[in-house]
């Protein structure tokens, strides 16, 4: 299939599943334009059946969601694959983008939970807010034990800071990530697929120190840091 007249990717660019589009459409050598949101009504204006973003129009049929994006981009643009021909290979790609998606998302919204600032709609802003006016018209606090309590069972049982927990957990992900690739140069196959586009993704989250602390737990995996620049390489540096 010849190149469409119009690629547009909306979202913003330092997140994650929009980078994750975004190397794909590099990979695959289509020309596309970025659009970025500047306000919070862009968000509703061009995806306004989640108000999620990325999302991406083709001659303006419009995808949602990164996998579905990418799905659709190698079902009309095949070369190269971001899925292996072999199906059960494939399936492990996909199961992989899954994980990486999935399993690195909860992370860093459980910190954004941590520090109170978790992405939400309005609506889900307001409720809070109105939650929040009541509790303190009503002087609604725990008792310190009970702060205490919740405390140590959000760190699993012990009594470390629910932050390093988290980022215990975090490391032990990316020590399970390292073993798994072991010695390829990308994760099923010889060549960047959908899986290695979803764990670049969140990887790239970390060495930007998005969840603090995270930049130096990447740094300690030289395996993954290694598979970033490969991907890199190949996905326009």
């Amino acid at each position: 299939m010849e190149s469409p007249r119009d690629i547009i990717l909306f979202g913003p660019r330092m997140a994650p599943f929009t980078e994750k589009v975004r190397r794909a459409l590099v990979l695959k050598g289509l020309p596309f334009e970025l659009r970025e949101p500047t306000k919070r009504d862009d968000y509703s204006k061009w995806s306004p059946e989640t108000g999620l973003l990325p999302v991406m129009t083709i001659d303006g049929k419009l995808t949602s969601d990164s996998t579905s994006i990418l799905f659709e981009l190698d079902r009309l643009y095949p070369e190269p694959p971001l899925l292996s021909r072999d199906p059960m290979v494939a399936e492990q790609q996909r199961r992989l983008e899954d994980w990486a998606d999935e399993s690195f998302l909860w992370y860093f919204m459980k910190w954004l939970n941590f520090r109170g600032e978790a992405a939400m709609t309005t609506a889900a802003v307001e409720r809070m807010r109105a939650a929040r006016e009541e509790a303190r018209r009503n002087h609604a606090r725990p008792f310190h034990w009970l702060r205490r309590l919740r405390a140590w069972l959000s760190a699993g049982g012990t009594w470390e800071r629910p932050e390093t927990s988290l980022l215990r957990g975090l490391s032990d992900r990316l020590t399970d990530l390292a073993n798994f690739l072991g010695a390829r140069a990308f994760f099923y196959a010889d060549q960047v697929s959908i899986a290695d586009l979803a764990v670049y993704s969140m990887l790239l989250t970390m060495r930007r120190d998005a969840i603090p602390g995270s930049q130096q737990l990447l740094a300690n995996q030289p395996t993954l840091i290694e598979l970033m620049h490969r991907v890199e390489r190949e996905t326009g540096g």
